[in-house]
């Protein structure tokens, strides 16, 4: 059943694996980016929610919070100050680059 209304294109239905489709929002995404200091690039979080990159963080401000989603080339926020990023975005090396593996890290520290 698809879902309809303002809230359609801020859910993701992925399968994981074997197990039943998960969702999951942007603000459920970037709470648990910055809860566990990762970083997730665009394409796969747009991915995952079914938008475009450039769209995706389209009306939200440029805070520490939502800096965890960077550009897959740079490995920061694109059009944010240093001000405007966490302090600790580069203490992780690790960036989640595909929606599969956003998927999985999700699942694992979702649980």
């Amino acid at each position: 059943m698809a879902m309809r209304g303002p809230d359609a294109d801020n859910v993701a239905h992925t399968l994981i694996g074997d197990s039943a489709m998960a969702q999951h929002t942007l603000d459920d995404i970037l709470s648990a980016l910055d809860s566990h200091q990762q970083r997730a690039t665009y394409s796969a979080v747009a991915s995952l929610l079914d938008r475009t990159p450039r769209m995706l963080m389209r009306g939200r401000d440029r805070a520490p919070s939502n800096s965890w989603i960077v550009s897959k080339t740079t490995g920061r926020p694109t059009g944010y100050t240093d001000d405007n990023v966490h302090p600790r975005l580069l203490s992780n090396a690790k960036v989640l680059e595909s929606p599969e593996e956003l998927a999985t890290w999700l699942d694992s520290v979702t649980q």
